[in-house]
């Protein structure tokens, strides 16, 4: 009888030893299929999303006349795209097209007739064009909407369709 119930025991702990060994397999199952940290886009698979969100936000086309130290009349006129990888910011863009124009019109207005058409000149006012547009969107009107990181612009370039002096 003293037999029997060592066998018993062993057996006993045998179940147990095996239920140990399920539950932590399982439970290393489950961590790995469910809870484990997702790994990290490649920078492939984020060019690859940016591409397909990318949107062109055309401003229409506009003309302003141009400083002149020659006492003749000049003037510029301009269509501008803006490239955005957010969607939704077009709908920010049109809703605050009166102000953007106007911010673009200044700009091109302060320019000398001479100096506009060199590229290096042209470039700069891109750049300028861009930043007062994003200072636009993100202060949504003088309220600061949300912290927007020089990574993550909302406007992510700013280009030339047609750029006419006369």
């Amino acid at each position: 009888m003293a037999e029997e119930k060592k066998s018993g025991k062993g057996k006993r702990l045998i179940f147990l030893i095996i239920a140990v060994v399920l539950l932590i397999t399982g439970a290393g199952s489950v961590w790995w299929f469910l809870m484990r940290p997702a790994t990290a886009p490649t920078p492939a698979q984020i060019a690859k999303e940016k591409l397909q969100d990318t949107k062109f936000i055309n401003l229409g086309s506009m003309v302003t006349n141009l400083q002149s130290s020659d006492g003749s009349t000049h003037y510029i006129q301009v269509q501008i795209q803006l490239k955005t990888y957010d969607p939704a910011v077009e709908s920010s863009v049109k809703s605050f097209m009166p102000e953007i124009r106007n911010s673009i019109l200044m700009l091109l207005s302060a320019q000398s007739a001479n100096k506009v058409s060199e590229p290096a000149v042209r470039d700069q006012l891109l750049q300028q064009i861009r930043q007062q547009v994003n200072k636009i969107l993100e202060t949504d009107g003088g309220t600061l909407k949300m912290p927007v990181t020089e990574a993550n612009p909302p406007i992510a370039a700013v280009y030339f369709a047609s750029f006419v002096v006369q």
